[in-house]
């Protein structure tokens, strides 16, 4: 697979933009990754899932996390064992990476790493921080390829290179969530939609209905998530779904069907519940939460998508110009992001905003690459390129204005002085707590 170069280097743009945002002032091995780096610690040291031991050992400090305690972040499974709450698939992908950074962390003199702020276990972490900004750059460069495939200009392999160093896709590229693996499956998916047909089509294919499959073993919010994707495959690439051979579709459908049903049987047997760990005796989902969740993830002050990011306000506008060629990119779009508005705590704690809707971020950049071909739009969307590149100054220099404050107000804004303010004043503060 070949790359033009304005693809090639967009992902590279992102991957120095984050990688060099990360390497100042920035929040490391907090919130929910070093519950998911103890589990990865443990299948590597003890090749099990039970953390008592690591937590006790205070196996936190091997990764940047010295005195980490379990909290409601694990707990004991039917047969007594503490266990993580959190799904096991991204702490199995980081494995090998994980085995690979402590082994040359332990290599690293300590006093060459004090110059840089760092010990053996924040070094650990910030190398497989950057195998997941690599991660993320490599499916940037696979959507602007794409975009430059449905616009027919070169030029939106630019603009997608401007969303990818924008929250929220550079503000989750460095972070140990399952955020950044959903991102590169649904980076793939794109990529497969508008491609040329080639002989290498149904190799391609399959190997996308595995990785489908398998997402919600990263994170089980994804469960209905990847059923969109699939839908998205099938539809665009009916040509190819018709040169398939006889057996080549109940192969798929086994690639797609059995990982998951695995982790609902595994799920059954360690907790006694489908629903997983967090969900033991009440579903963390309602329709009071539904009507503040779906405006909040989308323009909540603080966690909302177009806080950080103004360039997806047209987004809407984008999608009904375009409607009749990218309609069916807001089937997935929608399995992720109503679900996740019905959540109690939409917001996603304690991590950069539009959390949840980092991986539905190619495909609202599809309708806007499509609207390109209007003029109107396009000086529109010049404008808004001029504060989103103010914002991405502003989180560059100062990394820690991603994460929410215990107050009202967004803090890259409030870097951007009267103008920045004025417009966080036009913003809603819908989340019900500051956490």
């Amino acid at each position: 697979m070949r790359l033009s170069r304005p693809s090639t280097l967009a992902g590279l743009c992102t991957f120095l933009f984050v990688w060099t945002l990360t390497t100042h002032g920035k929040h490391s091995a907090s919130g929910d990754e070093p519950h998911y780096l103890m589990v990865t610690q443990s299948l590597v040291a003890d090749r099990d899932l039970d953390l008592a031991n690591n937590y006790a050992n205070n196996d936190g400090r091997l990764f940047g996390h010295n005195g980490l305690e379990r909290g409601p972040h694990a707990r004991a499974d039917r047969a007594g064992r503490i266990e993580s709450v959190h799904d096991i698939g991204l702490p199995a992908l980081l494995t090998l990476p994980y085995a690979i950074a402590r082994s040359i962390a332990g290599v690293m003199p300590p006093q060459w790493l004090a110059r840089v702020r760092m010990d053996r276990g924040l070094f650990t972490y910030s190398i497989v921080s950057l195998l997941l900004t690599a991660l993320t750059a490599c499916g940037v460069a696979l959507v602007a390829e794409s975009a430059v495939r449905m616009s027919g200009t070169l030029w939106a392999a630019w603009f997608v290179a401007l969303a990818a160093i924008s929250p929220p896709i550079a503000s989750h590229a460095f972070l140990v969530f399952p955020e950044a693996i959903a991102l590169f499956v649904t980076t793939v998916v794109v990529w497969l939609s508008v491609r040329p047909p080639a002989p290498t089509d149904a190799r391609a294919l399959l190997a996308i209905v595995t990785l489908l499959g398998v997402l919600p073993w990263v994170h089980r919010k994804y469960s209905f998530y990847v059923l969109g994707l699939l839908f998205v495959i099938v539809w665009q690439r009916r040509d190819l779904i018709r040169r398939l051979t006889i057996a080549q579709p109940a192969l798929a459908a086994a690639l797609f069907v059995v990982p998951q049903a695995a982790l609902h049987l595994w799920t059954w047997r360690q907790w006694g519940t489908l629903g997983g760990p967090q969900m033991p005796a009440s579903v963390p989902f309602s329709v009071e939460t539904l009507a503040p969740g779906l405006a909040g993830l989308w323009m909540d002050r603080q966690s909302g998508l177009v806080s950080y990011a103004p360039i997806y306000w047209l987004v809407p506008a984008c999608w009904l110009l375009t409607w009749r060629r990218t309609w069916p990119y807001l089937v997935p779009a929608l399995l992720l992001y109503a679900p996740m508005a019905s959540f109690v705590e939409w917001w996603g704690g304690f991590s950069p905003a539009a959390r949840y809707l980092v991986p539905i971020a190619p495909l609202c950049l599809v309708p806007i690459v499509e609207s390109l071909r209007y003029r109107s739009l396009r000086v529109v969307l010049a404008l808004l390129c001029v504060p989103q590149l103010l914002i991405d100054a502003v989180v560059w220099q100062h990394p820690r204005a991603l994460w929410p404050v215990a107050s009202a107000i967004n803090p890259a804004l409030e870097y951007l002085g009267p103008i920045g303010r004025a417009y966080a004043q036009l913003l809603p503060m819908l989340r019900s707590g500051l956490n």
